[in-house]
């Protein structure tokens, strides 16, 4: 069932056996899990079903006052959560991510990667994968592709891979997968508009009985629970918590200052280009965006090996090519002539499009004969099919997890009289080297496989340019509520339990004690059914 609170009597108590705060990936994956179970359950939504800018989006509102971190807009407050515009890009940590790493200070997960296989193979169905998953060597080996001959010692192969569309969006969306399922669910009710206010918790501060949650047209409701679980993500989590140590005196695990602490994400950037003085349609055709028979989107980049992060005492890395076509090549113009046609329309320029394609008629043969060799089975995406004489290399890099980048709680005050976060996102100078290792390894090799030469951009040889100047953020917000199973290590055990709370549990990458380098939301999902398992019970 799904109810607004707005249209609700204020003051109802509602009771439920476990109560979930917050209905994006984490939230409403606990709450598909829990369906049809004996468990009553109770998910509640500081949104609506619709995105709403001028009310509940900013309760978001904060001051982000280290590297530029974007509260309003990197974050969803709607059902569905961050979901509702994500581009769907997934992949499933390393083994190396969970270690305790002597190079990466604060590093080290308290389970390791193969506890979360089984709930990684749920995740993906769970995620819209209705294919197995297959490892990187069978998937290459379907799409009919190999990677350069590249020294494997310091670069492997990576793939991500993108969720299929839903009805509404482009990506696999929480809310157009799930909301029917929720609406109809016996078991789990779904209340909008339901803003938390403040938890009640025993005298002993080391339960909580109830959570207040308010409309902001001022209707309120009382949740009372036997189970209660963060799930409202990397930067509301912590905050929340922060709020309820503040407004309980203590308690919430705030006894060791670490609530807040560890914000990480993954910096994004270019970090080279690689040029040639022919086409790169070979490497094109080796790391690149493909697409399965079965529709699933794959993208095939490359990752520093553990080996060098070890050895080097850098962080994980991964990177992909961005091509840009040639806009003088004969296929280029032969693409562009067809896709005018299909639009019922003469391309501009038509007479030099057909010279050009004259010039490269050898080259748009090659790449029609390739492309009806395949079926169409492997359509490059893109400007892949495009020949390029140059590609960007886009990073996406790991940051070591440092205490002073963090969350907190300003002076300013939201619409319910809440105290708004402050973000201090930081990280240190292991980012550039990594980048820099990454970039120059790459360069070398595909220098010596004669695939073109590798310009460095600026920031990477120029320690003058700030690192932030360069790299931008991911909404891959992580780490503030990290996992340890010392309470003087980390905010949650290695079941999402709050340290010193008997029923308060945290769902979602604000666990994360470390990043690795791979998009989040397969292993938010994963952890997600692994506490719902835990819940169950």
């Amino acid at each position: 069932m799904i109810r607004d609170l707005r249209a609700s009597p204020s003051g109802e108590t509602l009771t439920a056996d476990i109560c979930l705060i917050g209905a994006g990936a984490a939230g409403i994956t606990i709450a598909r899990e829990l369906s049809g179970t004996r468990h009553r359950v109770c998910l509640i939504e500081g949104g609506g079903l619709q995105y709403e800018y001028a009310d509940s989006q900013q309760l978001y509102q904060g001051d982000s006052i280290g590297i530029p971190v974007a509260l309003t807009a990197g974050r969803l407050r709607f059902f569905g959560g961050s979901t509702n515009h994500w581009g769907g890009r997934c992949a499933e940590l390393q083994d190396i991510d969970f270690r305790r790493r002597q190079w990466v200070p604060n590093s080290g997960w308290p389970i390791v990667r193969a506890d979360l296989e089984p709930y990684y193979a749920r995740a993906r169905r769970v995620a819209g994968f209705s294919e197995s998953w297959l490892s990187d060597s069978e998937t290459l080996s379907l799409l009919d592709r190999s990677v350069p001959s590249i020294n494997r010692d310091w670069l492997r192969p990576f793939l991500w891979h993108y969720t299929p569309a839903t009805e509404n969006a482009p990506a696999w969306g929480w809310a157009d997968a799930y909301g029917t399922l929720l609406a109809n669910s016996a078991n789990v009710l779904t209340l909008l508009h339901a803003n938390f206010v403040r938890f009640a918790t025993n005298e002993s501060r080391d339960r909580v009985r109830a959570v207040i949650v308010k409309a902001l047209n001022g209707v309120s409701a009382t949740i009372s629970a036997n189970t209660f679980v963060l799930c409202s993500g990397g930067i509301e989590n912590a905050r929340l918590l922060l709020l309820a140590a503040e407004q309980n005196g203590g308690g919430f695990a705030s006894e060791n200052g670490l609530v807040g602490r560890y914000f990480m994400q993954h910096p994004r950037g270019p970090a080279g280009l690689i040029v040639s003085s022919g086409y790169l349609t070979r490497i094109q055709e080796q790391l690149n965006k493909f697409r399965r028979t079965d529709g699933i989107q794959i993208e095939v980049g490359l990752a520093l090996s553990p080996q060098v992060q070890q050895n080097e005492r850098l962080l994980n890395c991964s990177g992909v090519l961005q091509y840009e076509g040639d806009p003088q090549s004969g296929v280029t113009a032969a693409q562009e002539i067809w896709r005018s046609l299909l639009d019922g329309r003469w391309a501009p320029d038509m007479g030099e499009k057909v010279g050009e394609i004259t010039k490269n008629i050898g080259q748009v043969i090659d790449k029609l004969r390739y492309r009806l060799s395949t079926g169409e089975s492997l359509a490059l995406e893109g400007a892949a099919g495009i020949p390029a004489r140059s590609a960007t290399i886009l990073l996406d890099l790991e940051q070591a997890p440092e205490p002073d980048s963090r969350v907190s709680l300003g002076p300013d005050r939201d619409a319910l009289g809440l105290r708004q976060v402050v973000v201090n996102w930081r990280w240190g100078e292991q980012v550039r080297r990594t980048a820099m290792r990454f970039t120059t390894l790459l360069g070398a090799e595909f220098a010596r496989l004669g695939i073109g030469r590798c310009r460095l951009e600026p920031w990477l040889l120029d320690e003058r340019i700030p690192t932030s100047s360069a790299l931008q953020e991911t909404f891959h917000h992580m780490g503030t509520t990290r996992m340890a199973d010392d309470a003087g290590e980390g905010v949650v055990d290695r079941n999402c339990a709050v340290h010193g709370m008997g029923n308060l549990y945290v769902a979602g990458s604000s666990v994360f004690p470390t990043a690795g380098q791979a998009n989040p939301t397969l292993t938010i999902v994963a952890l997600a059914i692994r506490l719902a398992d835990r819940l169950r019970i």
